[in-house]
Protein backbone atom coordinates (compact mmCIF):
# COMPACT_ATOMS: atom_id res chain seq x y z
CA UNK A 1 0.00 0.00 0.00
CA UNK A 2 1.27 3.25 -0.46
CA UNK A 3 0.24 6.93 0.16
CA UNK A 4 0.47 10.13 -1.79
CA UNK A 5 0.95 13.50 -0.18
CA UNK A 6 0.95 16.93 -1.58
CA UNK A 7 3.80 19.26 -0.01
CA UNK A 8 2.34 22.73 -0.51
CA UNK A 9 4.70 25.65 1.16
CA UNK A 10 5.36 29.09 1.76
CA UNK A 11 2.25 30.48 0.25
CA UNK A 12 2.59 33.59 1.85
CA UNK A 13 -1.34 34.47 2.10
CA UNK A 14 -3.06 37.57 3.27
CA UNK A 15 -6.67 38.99 2.93
CA UNK A 16 -5.54 42.64 2.91
CA UNK A 17 -2.20 42.16 0.65
CA UNK A 18 -3.52 39.68 -1.72
CA UNK A 19 -0.08 39.27 -3.81
CA UNK A 20 -0.12 35.66 -4.39
CA UNK A 21 -3.50 34.95 -3.86
CA UNK A 22 -3.84 33.77 -7.52
CA UNK A 23 -0.96 31.49 -7.45
CA UNK A 24 -2.37 29.69 -4.88
CA UNK A 25 -5.70 29.63 -5.98
CA UNK A 26 -3.92 27.72 -9.16
CA UNK A 27 -2.30 25.10 -6.65
CA UNK A 28 -5.41 24.84 -5.14
CA UNK A 29 -7.06 23.64 -8.07
CA UNK A 30 -4.21 21.15 -8.98
CA UNK A 31 -4.06 19.75 -6.04
CA UNK A 32 -7.72 18.60 -5.69
CA UNK A 33 -7.70 17.34 -9.46
CA UNK A 34 -4.71 15.25 -7.79
CA UNK A 35 -6.36 14.22 -5.03
CA UNK A 36 -3.45 13.11 -2.58
CA UNK A 37 -4.25 11.26 0.98
CA UNK A 38 -3.30 14.31 2.57
CA UNK A 39 -1.69 17.65 2.23
CA UNK A 40 1.10 18.73 4.61
CA UNK A 41 1.86 22.73 4.49
CA UNK A 42 5.17 22.93 5.68
CA UNK A 43 5.50 26.69 7.15
CA UNK A 44 5.03 29.97 6.13
CA UNK A 45 1.56 29.90 5.01
CA UNK A 46 0.69 33.70 6.14
CA UNK A 47 2.39 36.79 5.00
CA UNK A 48 2.72 37.95 8.61
CA UNK A 49 1.16 35.40 10.76
CA UNK A 50 3.55 35.97 13.24
CA UNK A 51 1.89 39.39 14.21
CA UNK A 52 -1.57 39.38 12.50
CA UNK A 53 -4.41 36.87 13.54
CA UNK A 54 -6.36 38.29 10.31
CA UNK A 55 -2.96 36.60 8.56
CA UNK A 56 -3.11 33.51 10.11
CA UNK A 57 -6.92 32.96 9.94
CA UNK A 58 -7.28 33.68 6.69
CA UNK A 59 -4.34 31.47 5.51
CA UNK A 60 -5.09 28.69 7.68
CA UNK A 61 -8.73 29.00 6.06
CA UNK A 62 -7.49 29.13 2.13
CA UNK A 63 -5.33 25.96 2.54
CA UNK A 64 -8.60 24.01 4.77
CA UNK A 65 -10.22 24.78 1.63
CA UNK A 66 -8.48 22.65 -0.78
CA UNK A 67 -10.72 19.93 1.27
CA UNK A 68 -8.24 17.24 1.97
CA UNK A 69 -6.93 15.75 5.19
CA UNK A 70 -4.23 18.26 6.01
CA UNK A 71 -1.27 18.77 8.49
CA UNK A 72 0.71 22.20 8.89
CA UNK A 73 3.97 23.42 10.80
CA UNK A 74 4.71 27.18 11.45
CA UNK A 75 7.32 29.07 9.37
CA UNK A 76 9.39 31.53 10.59
CA UNK A 77 6.30 34.59 8.85
CA UNK A 78 3.81 32.64 10.85
CA UNK A 79 5.48 32.15 14.28
CA UNK A 80 8.84 34.49 14.40
CA UNK A 81 12.17 33.18 14.40
CA UNK A 82 15.27 32.38 16.61
CA UNK A 83 16.21 35.43 18.30
CA UNK A 84 19.72 34.85 17.70
CA UNK A 85 19.29 35.53 14.36
CA UNK A 86 18.17 39.25 15.03
CA UNK A 87 15.13 39.30 13.16
CA UNK A 88 12.48 42.04 14.07
CA UNK A 89 10.32 39.22 14.78
CA UNK A 90 11.30 36.97 17.74
CA UNK A 91 9.32 33.71 18.23
CA UNK A 92 7.92 34.05 21.77
CA UNK A 93 4.88 33.22 24.07
CA UNK A 94 2.35 35.34 22.29
CA UNK A 95 3.25 34.34 18.65
CA UNK A 96 3.40 30.85 19.72
CA UNK A 97 -0.12 30.66 21.27
CA UNK A 98 -1.41 32.60 18.07
CA UNK A 99 -0.22 29.51 15.92
CA UNK A 100 -1.65 27.36 18.45
CA UNK A 101 -5.05 28.83 18.92
CA UNK A 102 -5.53 29.37 14.88
CA UNK A 103 -3.71 26.82 13.45
CA UNK A 104 -3.34 24.01 16.09
CA UNK A 105 -0.09 22.22 17.80
CA UNK A 106 3.36 23.09 16.69
CA UNK A 107 4.72 19.19 16.97
CA UNK A 108 2.34 16.24 16.00
CA UNK A 109 2.66 12.72 14.79
CA UNK A 110 1.09 11.09 11.71
CA UNK A 111 1.08 7.17 11.16
CA UNK A 112 0.37 5.69 7.13
CA UNK A 113 1.94 2.28 6.32
CA UNK A 114 5.37 1.95 6.97
CA UNK A 115 6.06 5.80 7.78
CA UNK A 116 6.08 7.84 10.97
CA UNK A 117 5.65 11.60 10.14
CA UNK A 118 6.67 14.06 12.80
CA UNK A 119 5.73 17.72 12.59
CA UNK A 120 7.39 20.40 14.46
CA UNK A 121 8.30 24.26 14.65
CA UNK A 122 12.07 24.73 13.40
CA UNK A 123 12.09 28.23 14.99
CA UNK A 124 10.79 27.84 17.93
CA UNK A 125 13.80 25.07 19.09
CA UNK A 126 15.44 26.84 21.76
CA UNK A 127 11.67 28.00 23.25
CA UNK A 128 9.55 25.55 23.13
CA UNK A 129 10.27 22.73 25.37
CA UNK A 130 6.54 21.00 24.90
CA UNK A 131 7.48 20.04 21.16
CA UNK A 132 10.62 18.03 21.98
CA UNK A 133 8.67 15.90 24.11
CA UNK A 134 6.45 15.08 21.00
CA UNK A 135 9.45 14.74 18.69
CA UNK A 136 11.29 12.61 21.69
CA UNK A 137 8.80 10.31 21.99
CA UNK A 138 7.47 9.94 18.18
CA UNK A 139 10.91 8.53 17.54
CA UNK A 140 11.12 6.37 20.16
CA UNK A 141 8.02 4.26 19.78
CA UNK A 142 8.60 4.51 16.22
CA UNK A 143 8.95 0.78 15.72
CA UNK A 144 10.29 -0.56 12.29
CA UNK A 145 8.60 2.93 10.73
CA UNK A 146 10.68 5.02 8.77
CA UNK A 147 10.27 8.20 9.90
CA UNK A 148 10.00 11.83 8.00
CA UNK A 149 10.80 14.74 9.56
CA UNK A 150 8.15 17.54 8.38
CA UNK A 151 9.36 21.28 8.94
CA UNK A 152 9.63 24.33 7.88
CA UNK A 153 13.65 25.05 7.74
CA UNK A 154 15.82 22.62 5.80
CA UNK A 155 18.26 20.56 8.22
CA UNK A 156 21.25 22.22 6.27
CA UNK A 157 22.61 24.16 3.37
CA UNK A 158 25.48 21.99 2.29
CA UNK A 159 26.08 19.19 4.89
CA UNK A 160 24.74 18.45 8.50
CA UNK A 161 28.32 19.55 9.56
CA UNK A 162 27.77 22.83 8.42
CA UNK A 163 28.84 25.39 11.24
CA UNK A 164 26.94 28.27 9.66
CA UNK A 165 24.26 30.46 11.76
CA UNK A 166 21.94 32.34 9.61
CA UNK A 167 18.53 32.52 7.90
CA UNK A 168 17.98 29.40 6.09
CA UNK A 169 18.91 25.94 7.63
CA UNK A 170 18.19 24.94 11.63
CA UNK A 171 20.79 26.36 13.67
CA UNK A 172 23.71 23.65 14.13
CA UNK A 173 23.22 23.45 17.83
CA UNK A 174 19.82 22.36 17.15
CA UNK A 175 20.13 20.51 14.26
CA UNK A 176 22.82 18.22 16.09
CA UNK A 177 20.31 18.17 19.82
CA UNK A 178 17.83 17.10 17.39
CA UNK A 179 19.74 14.07 15.25
CA UNK A 180 21.14 12.97 18.30
CA UNK A 181 17.73 11.85 19.36
CA UNK A 182 18.21 9.16 16.63
CA UNK A 183 21.40 7.54 17.61
CA UNK A 184 23.19 5.87 14.43
CA UNK A 185 19.26 5.57 12.43
CA UNK A 186 18.92 8.55 10.97
CA UNK A 187 15.38 9.73 9.65
CA UNK A 188 15.44 8.55 6.46
CA UNK A 189 13.08 11.79 4.68
CA UNK A 190 12.67 15.45 5.68
CA UNK A 191 10.02 17.56 4.00
CA UNK A 192 11.16 21.57 4.43
CA UNK A 193 10.34 24.58 2.51
CA UNK A 194 11.51 28.10 3.69
CA UNK A 195 14.42 28.37 0.89
CA UNK A 196 11.83 28.86 -1.91
CA UNK A 197 13.61 26.35 -3.97
CA UNK A 198 13.33 22.85 -5.04
CA UNK A 199 15.85 20.77 -4.24
CA UNK A 200 15.91 16.43 -3.95
CA UNK A 201 18.86 15.00 -2.79
CA UNK A 202 20.59 11.50 -0.95
CA UNK A 203 22.95 14.01 1.94
CA UNK A 204 24.44 12.93 4.45
CA UNK A 205 22.52 9.72 4.58
CA UNK A 206 18.92 11.55 4.19
CA UNK A 207 16.67 11.56 1.60
CA UNK A 208 16.14 15.56 1.65
CA UNK A 209 13.37 17.16 -0.12
CA UNK A 210 13.18 21.42 -0.56
CA UNK A 211 9.93 22.33 -1.46
CA UNK A 212 9.39 25.71 -3.60
CA UNK A 213 7.36 28.32 -2.89
CA UNK A 214 3.71 28.37 -4.37
CA UNK A 215 4.25 32.50 -4.28
CA UNK A 216 7.54 33.32 -5.09
CA UNK A 217 11.48 33.00 -5.72
CA UNK A 218 14.10 34.82 -4.74
CA UNK A 219 16.06 36.41 -7.04
CA UNK A 220 20.14 35.63 -7.86
CA UNK A 221 21.04 38.85 -6.43
CA UNK A 222 19.79 38.39 -3.34
CA UNK A 223 19.60 34.34 -2.55
CA UNK A 224 22.49 31.87 -3.51
CA UNK A 225 21.42 29.34 -5.96
CA UNK A 226 21.10 25.66 -4.45
CA UNK A 227 18.46 24.00 -6.11
CA UNK A 228 15.80 25.32 -8.79
CA UNK A 229 14.25 28.42 -8.23
CA UNK A 230 10.65 28.03 -9.52
CA UNK A 231 6.98 27.77 -8.07
CA UNK A 232 4.73 25.25 -7.81
CA UNK A 233 4.24 21.74 -5.75
CA UNK A 234 5.49 18.69 -4.67
CA UNK A 235 4.12 15.09 -4.97
CA UNK A 236 5.27 12.83 -2.40
CA UNK A 237 4.48 8.64 -2.72
CA UNK A 238 5.71 6.94 0.43
CA UNK A 239 5.61 3.49 0.18
CA UNK A 240 4.68 0.77 3.04
CA UNK A 241 8.13 -0.96 2.19
CA UNK A 242 10.07 1.85 3.01
CA UNK A 243 10.86 3.65 -0.29
CA UNK A 244 9.37 7.07 -1.27
CA UNK A 245 9.06 9.16 -4.46
CA UNK A 246 9.05 13.08 -4.85
CA UNK A 247 8.62 15.16 -7.84
CA UNK A 248 8.03 18.59 -8.31
CA UNK A 249 4.76 19.61 -9.99
CA UNK A 250 3.44 22.46 -11.61
CA UNK A 251 -0.19 24.06 -11.58
CA UNK A 252 -1.61 26.14 -14.88
CA UNK A 253 -1.52 29.73 -14.52
CA UNK A 254 0.85 30.20 -11.51
CA UNK A 255 3.18 33.72 -12.20
CA UNK A 256 6.72 33.62 -11.11
CA UNK A 257 7.36 36.35 -8.77
CA UNK A 258 10.53 37.70 -7.63
CA UNK A 259 10.14 38.55 -3.91
CA UNK A 260 13.32 41.28 -4.67
CA UNK A 261 11.68 43.03 -7.06
CA UNK A 262 8.64 43.39 -4.75
CA UNK A 263 9.80 45.82 -1.41
CA UNK A 264 6.08 46.18 -1.04
CA UNK A 265 6.06 43.05 0.37
CA UNK A 266 8.43 42.82 2.94
CA UNK A 267 10.81 45.38 2.11
CA UNK A 268 14.27 45.81 0.59
CA UNK A 269 16.15 42.54 0.12
CA UNK A 270 19.86 42.85 1.18
CA UNK A 271 22.37 41.34 -1.74
CA UNK A 272 24.67 38.57 -1.72
CA UNK A 273 27.49 40.77 -2.75
CA UNK A 274 27.24 43.34 -0.08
Amino acid sequence: MSIRIAQISDAHLSPSRPYFARNFAAVQQAVREAKPDLVLATGDLSLDGADSDEDLAHAVAAHAEIGIDWLCVPGNHDVGDEAVLGGRQPVDATRLDRWRRLAGPSAWVRDVPGWRLIGFDTQSLSVNAAQWEVIEQGIRDAGARRIALVQHKPLAEHSLTDTAVNYWPVLPELRARLLGLFGANLPALVMSGHVHQWRDRQADGIRQVWAPSTGFVVGDGFQPTLGNKLVGWVEHILHADGTHEASVRPAAGLRLHDIAAMPEVYGHHKAVAE
